[in-house]
């Protein structure tokens, strides 16, 4: 097969077609558009040099979004940690206040939230009356994007995930414990969320934007913390209605999936899913990622394979080993794309051993990926 760009060869693994090489990619490295940190730099360097292929995201910017619904106010208040700065945001909603609390360490890690806008039943009420208005975002920048990318990446647009939104607003404490306690207002937060999400697809696929829709959150509702019957009602049941909404319009998806599959990897062939990342290798997921391709029998692809903590954990050589593991099991009949499992932005500062991995990674990737 002749030499294809890597938006048709990216598109073709996520419909399942034949293709001249097994696509590689860094998941967040896209030289279009650098991150400001520095220690990132050899992976862009890395991605030009061995023309990785590209998942290039969109979003309006911020000219093109709609006004706000409701006013947020952002405050840093004093801290009772002294590594860690404290923020207090509030959120207006036309039934009163809502607050949230933020950690962000002063190290540059990935902070947590102390406190969460929704955590009584009162508080559930306020978020729900907030309206749910038709979108009118402007789209002008995709298509300058479009323009600009032409076949050197395939374009996703980003859009929420409705079970993904309510948890964000209580945290996982609050709800596992709707899950028996408050299942109905679970519930009835879950369809408002959606209808914001189904308009604002609904709105993007009118103006025909998009190779491929995205969307991450799916993980905090499988087990251990949720049920499969859980999964089913509160991301199955909304997933897959969007699901059918983009593939009615000609264009595909792909989710973003952390965990254990085993429960749930029927469930995303059965919504439509095009292309399921990250496919984490035991211990953390109970499949390898051979058992999970069995299964599957090329009814979906994936995307993944190669758990992001082996970055910063092991020698050069034994990623050499983890990355030809990965590539046999992934490669043979397609449908596979080799990816690590996160973004590089995990830690604040790449180690020289991580960026040494990450070498191994391209390297090894690349010399496996054609198919003979």
């Amino acid at each position: 097969m002749e030499l294809l760009s890597s938006r048709e060869r990216l598109l073709r693994v996520f419909r399942r077609e034949p293709t001249d090489r097994m696509p590689v990619r860094i998941w967040g490295i896209d030289p279009m558009f650098p991150s400001s940190q520095t220690s990132w730099q050899p992976l862009y360097e890395m991605a030009e040099e061995y023309s990785l292929d590209v998942i290039r995201n969109w979003h309006p910017t911020a000219e093109e979004q709609d006004p706000p619904l409701v006013k947020y106010h952002t405050e840093r208040i004093e801290s009772d940690k002294p590594d860690m700065w404290l923020s207090r945001t509030v959120m207006e909603t036309p039934a009163g206040e809502l607050i949230q609390t933020y950690y962000s360490p002063k190290s540059g890690h990935p902070g947590r939230v102390r406190k969460y806008y929704i955590e009584t039943v009162e508080d559930a009420k306020k978020w729900l009356s907030i309206p749910v208005a038709q979108p009118g975002v402007r789209t002008d920048s995709y298509f300058e994007l479009l323009r600009k990318t032409g076949d050197s990446a395939i374009l996703m647009v980003g859009i929420g995930e409705a079970m993904y939104t309510v948890q964000a607003l209580m945290g996982s404490e609050t709800f596992g414990f709707w899950l028996m306690e408050e299942r109905e207002l679970l519930r009835e937060l879950i369809d408002q969320a959606y209808q914001r999400i189904a308009n604002l697809t609904k709105h993007y696929l009118a103006q025909d934007v998009g190779d491929c829709y995205g969307w991450v959150g799916p993980e905090l509702c499988i087990p251990p913390l949720s049920s499969p019957r859980d999964f089913r009602e509160f991301v199955f049941d909304y997933d897959k209605r969007i699901i059918d909404l983009i593939h009615d319009a000609g264009k595909l998806v792909w989710i973003h999936c952390h965990g254990d599959m085993g429960p749930v990897l029927e469930d995303f062939v059965e919504m439509g899913v095009d292309c399921l990342n990250p496919i984490e290798p035991p211990p953390v997921g109970s499949l390898t990622l051979a058992e999970a391709k069995e299964q599957i029998a090329g009814r979906m692809s994936l995307d993944g394979g190669v758990q992001d903590g082996d970055f910063y954990t092991l020698e050069p050589d034994e990623m050499v080993r983890v990355v030809e593991e990965t590539v046999e099991m992934g490669k043979p009949g397609g449908c596979f794309i080799l990816c690590p499992t996160s973004s590089p932005g995990t830690v604040p500062v790449l180690s020289d051993k991580a960026v040494a991995n990450y070498r191994a990674f391209v390297e090894t990737g690349m010399r496996l990926a054609n198919y003979d």
